[in-house]
C-alpha cells in the first residue's frame, strides 16, 4: 500500500504540497563503514525555510536514497523499496544536523548498520533564509528551536519545529526514501528534555 502524505493532526499540511513536486537535495554522501551518511536539504512547508537533516542509511538498504525513485511510484519496473526503520536524533543548543554524526557518528553509525535502522538527524531550527529572527543569544532564535511550534510573532512564521520533525520530515523520508515507517527518537540536551 502506498504511504500515507496526510498528517493526523494538521489535515492541510501535506507533503508534498499539492500541485508541486517534491523537491529535494543531496548536498553530500560519505560511506561510514558499510552504510552512507547523506545530508540532504529541502524546502520546508512547515517553517517555511530550507531545511537540512543528516541522513545515515545502513549498507542493505542504500539504494532506497541511491535509485532516487520512491516506491510509492511505482519506479518504472524497479525493485520495491524494503522500509527502513528509523531512530530521529534530536540534537541540542547551538547544534545543527551536523553535531551527532561528527560526536558519535563512527560508533553510531557501525551500530545502527548492524541492526539495519536508518539515523536521521534533523537541524535544530530554521535558519538559511534572512526573514528567520534571531537575538543575540545561544538559547533562543537561530540554533535553539526547542522543536516546538512558537505561537506569537515573530517567531511563529518559522519556528514550527514540533510540526517539521514530528510530522513533515517523516513524511518526507517515508515517501522519497522508504524510510521510517517504524521509528522511535532520542536525543540530548534540548533534545532530550
Amino acid at each position: 500500500p502506498e504511504p500515507t502524505t496526510a498528517f493526523s493532526t494538521s489535515p492541510n499540511l501535506r507533503y508534498p504540497p499539492p500541485n508541486t513536486m517534491a523537491a529535494y537535495t543531496i548536498l553530500s554522501s560519505n560511506r561510514v563503514g558499510p552504510g552512507t551518511y547523506y545530508r540532504i536539504s529541502h524546502p520546508s512547508i512547515s517553517t517555511k525555510t530550507p531545511m537540512t537533516f543528516g541522513l545515515f542509511v545502513p549498507s542493505r538498504h542504500v539504494s532506497n536514497v541511491d535509485d532516487g525513485v520512491s516506491s510509492s511510484s511505482g519506479g518504472g519496473g524497479k525493485k520495491e523499496k524494503e522500509d527502513v526503520p528509523a531512530m530521529f536524533w534530536l540534537s541540542g543548543l547551538t547544534c545543527d544536523d551536523t553535531n551527532f554524526a561528527m560526536k558519535a557518528g563512527g560508533m553510531a553509525f557501525l551500530a545502527a548498520d548492524k541492526e539495519g535502522i536508518a539515523i536521521v538527524m534533523p537541524d535544530t531550527s530554521p535558519r538559511g533564509d534572512p526573514s528567520v529572527p534571531n537575538v543575540d543569544s545561544y538559547d533562543l532564535g537561530i540554533g535553539a528551536g526547542f522543536y516546538v511550534n512558537a505561537t506569537r510573532e515573530p517567531y511563529s512564521t518559522h519556528y514550527q519545529m514540533y510540526t517539521y520533525v514530528t510530522e513533515e520530515l517523516p513524511a518526507l523520508l517515508q515517501k522519497e526514501f522508504s524510510i521510517g515507517k517504524t521509528r522511535s527518537i532520542s536525543g540530548h540536551s534540548m533534545g532530550g528534555h
